[in-house]
């Protein structure tokens, strides 16, 4: 039995063996996509630290505001080099993403466990016309793998190859 790579860009005749997989790198759009929404999300904590400086001018409460700055400033950075990491990998048997640059993780699902594939899109990801694969496995309770920074292309091809492989079963 084997479990070869798809890719997407070659027919099915022209896989390549499982010693040599490679993950296939997401949009690089989707960087704008992760640097945008830790932006909002610490701007909202920065704001929250404000609100709280104009109701009590301790020193705690201006530490607290530097302390978010320098956060912020970490995870970006932090946030740049993990795009890097992301990457998905269609096999005949499962699909894989990779992702973590502090912690690697690679998550793998057999097209047999899969219970659900959709694409989806969220606010800021429609602002860059990018797209997510959602794949809920169903040998975990409400476990998923999302495969996010994708065209509308790429997302609609991976789900058309995943239902295909789950007729086929």
């Amino acid at each position: 039995m084997t479990n070869l790579q798809i890719k997407l860009e070659c027919p099915m005749e022209e896989v390549t063996p499982v010693e040599e997989l490679r993950y296939e790198s997401i949009e690089p759009q989707y960087r704008s996509v992760q640097i945008s929404l830790t932006c909002i999300g610490y701007v909202i904590l920065a704001a929250l630290a404000l609100f709280f400086l104009l109701l009590d001018n301790s020193l705690w409460v201006i530490l607290c505001e530097s302390a978010i700055l320098v956060t912020m400033l970490i995870n970006l950075i932090i946030v740049r080099k993990a795009w890097l990491f992301k990457g998905y990998a269609l096999r005949e048997n499962d699909l894989s993403f990779r992702s973590g640059i502090v912690f690697p993780t690679i998550t793998t699902i057999p097209y047999l466990k899969v219970q659900q594939v959709s694409v989806k899109q969220n606010p800021i990801s429609k602002l860059f016309n990018l797209y997510a694969v959602e794949v809920v496995n169903g040998a975990q309770a409400m476990a998923s793998l999302s495969i996010p920074g994708l065209t509308e292309e790429k997302a609609t091809q991976i789900k058309n190859i995943i239902i295909n492989k789950l007729r086929n079963v």
